[in-house]
């Protein structure tokens, strides 16, 4: 089983991108996903994401392929409204996006207390798009992924994933995925040579997430570098057996 912690539907900004739910969800099921974690694209730049999450949830109803990731922005007043209904809605997980919302981790204290008490995972996405592809107007930096290391030290009873690390960024976290049982990172944007075999040989294939970053990056390349790479084990771990548990998928 394949699970998707990392896909998005909607449309992109910069570039054109095959994002509508259809398209999407038929690009991963060629390759065999299953189960698909989907979070609102037309969100990311929005100054309420929140007006996204509805459509997408209404979308998701009633199917177990796909499952709503609503972003939601702690910034935005109706955050605690939105929160209610992403558990109400049967969301596994909540996506936030800091550095394109302007905030920071350790400044939304009473947003990471309200997510702690649900069962909620949240995905803190780090990297959307590689500077180079950015338009020179609309550049935003990276979210450090040490800094949600330092959340999940700090929070020991969130869930959390880091979004969209580079390979770099995941090795150099390595005591702390290894050491925070409820810190995870997902593969979407592992660059590199061998990437997902240095990662594994690192020992951290029980703390890595498979994620396409589909429509944005092709499917195909995403599950191929996985199977290629690795030994069976650490693939079914990293494909699907670690989502399947941290987030309760059957």
């Amino acid at each position: 089983m394949i699970v998707d912690v990392a896909a998005f539907t909607g449309a992109w900004p910069t570039h054109p991108v095959k994002g509508r739910l259809d398209e999407l969800v038929d690009s991963l099921r060629q390759v065999g996903v299953d189960h698909v974690f989907c979070s609102p694209l037309d969100a990311v730049w929005c100054r309420n994401p929140h007006l996204y999450n509805g459509p997408l949830y209404r979308a998701c109803e009633g199917r177990q392929d796909l499952l709503p990731v609503p972003i939601l922005d702690p910034t935005v007043a109706t955050w605690k409204s939105e929160l209610v209904e992403a558990v109400d809605g049967g969301a596994r997980a909540i996506r936030v996006l800091p550095n394109y919302h302007g905030y920071g981790l350790d400044a939304v204290d009473a947003f990471w207390e309200a997510v702690a008490e649900t069962p909620l995972v949240t995905i803190v996405q780090t990297l959307m798009v590689d500077p180079r592809r950015q338009h020179p107007l609309a550049a935003v930096d990276d979210v450090a992924a040490m800094e949600v290391a330092d959340l999940s030290g700090k929070r020991p009873n969130l869930k959390l994933v880091i979004g969209g690390p580079r390979t770099a960024a995941i090795r150099s976290l390595k005591a702390e995925l290894k050491d925070q049982p409820n810190l995870y990172a997902d593969v979407s944007q592992a660059d590199g040579l061998d990437a997902l075999r240095v990662l594994v040989e690192d020992g951290l294939d029980r703390s890595l997430l498979f994620g396409s970053h589909a429509p944005l990056f092709i499917p195909h390349a995403a599950v191929s570098r996985v199977i290629t790479d690795i030994d069976d084990a650490s693939a079914e771990k990293i494909l699907g057996l670690n989502a399947r548990k941290l987030f309760n998928v059957n």
